[in-house]
């Protein structure tokens, strides 16, 4: 009955972040009509205070659910794990390590996504240069083309982004309980919905054409519930309160790439006074204080090593 409930849970964050950040996307567009932001002279939605603001709170709340959720959850199934000696015992903290692989593994993937992104520029830039030197009619409507919004950098910058929420899609669809499902569903709206609308803006702003604006839009909408539909995949694997090997390595995993969010697209980037300081802060001890609200009400609980493993270490 439990996991029939766990799973209706999940199933209906699916539905919900995909309908709510799909809203967020375009609701930069449905505002624009009375604000008019594409006439003024603001090239970022993070150059407005309340996005700003909004973005480090949500930054807040990703620290706390990282460090104080995620880190001593995947602890908890690597130490099992362990104990049940379905993983072998090594010599280093693994659970910091799998947090540092998946931080580096989002690091590298989107310097990689930059340098692809950068080479297509340069090519266009070259394309540029014979153009303003030849100044014929064909070169001139190349200059037009390559004066166009780069379609492909925007590209990039949707699947580095995407990438992220698909982690914290699996971080949701990897938990073991209703409460923690709300609880992780809770923490990755608070950041996603406020990035949603910021990428909505942007690519209004950069007057992106409709056709490949929806597309970026609705590429970032799906990849979260896709990432909760995958960790639902994994964690029906294991049976109830056993440990699973791959829902552990996922789990660290996506704690290490909720940790790059953090400090490269969010704190890093935005050192802009005490005001956003204690948005940050509030975002963290709003989650520090839901944390302890869900584990007063979960109790403790514990894994249980499988029949055929219990036997042997016994």
């Amino acid at each position: 009955m439990n996991d029939h409930q766990l799973v209706v849970a999940k199933v209906v964050v699916i539905v919900v972040l995909l309908l709510v950040t799909l809203i967020f996307c375009f609701l930069p567009y449905v505002l624009n009509r009375w604000y008019k932001w594409t006439e003024r002279n603001v090239g970022n939605a993070r150059d407005f205070l309340a996005v700003l603001c909004l973005l480090n709170f949500g930054g807040g709340v990703l620290i706390a659910t990282t460090f104080i959720h995620i880190l001593p959850a995947v602890v908890g199934v690597v130490d099992a794990l362990q104990q049940c000696e379905m993983l072998a015992t090594t010599p280093f903290a693994l659970p910091e390590m799998l947090m540092c692989s998946g931080f580096f593994l989002m690091y590298g993937i989107e310097e990689l996504m930059y340098f692809i992104v950068g080479r297509q520029q340069r090519k266009k830039q070259e394309i540029l240069q014979q153009a303003l030197e030849e100044g014929t009619d064909k070169e001139q409507q190349q200059l037009e083309q390559v004066a166009e919004p780069n379609w492909l950098r925007g590209l990039g910058i949707i699947v580095a982004l995407s990438l992220h929420e698909l982690f914290g899609g699996m971080s949701i669809g990897l938990e073991e309980s209703v409460q923690n499902t709300w609880f992780m569903c809770g923490a990755i709206a608070a950041h996603k919905l406020v990035l949603a609308f910021c990428i909505g803006m942007e690519i209004m702003m950069a007057h992106t054409r409709w056709l490949i604006a929806v597309i970026y839009l609705v590429v970032f909408s799906i990849v979260t519930p896709i990432g909760v539909g995958i960790g639902i995949a994994v964690s029906e694997t294991a049976s109830a309160n056993q440990p699973s090997i791959p829902a552990g390595i996922l789990q660290g995993i996506a704690c290490g790439t909720l940790l790059y969010v953090v400090y490269y697209e969010i704190v890093a980037k935005n050192h802009a006074g005490w005001r956003i300081f204690l948005c940050c802060l509030g975002g963290f001890v709003l989650m520090f204080g839901l944390q302890i609200a869900v584990v007063e009400a979960k109790g403790k609980g514990g894994y249980e090593c499988p029949s055929h493993v219990a036997n042997s270490v016994n």
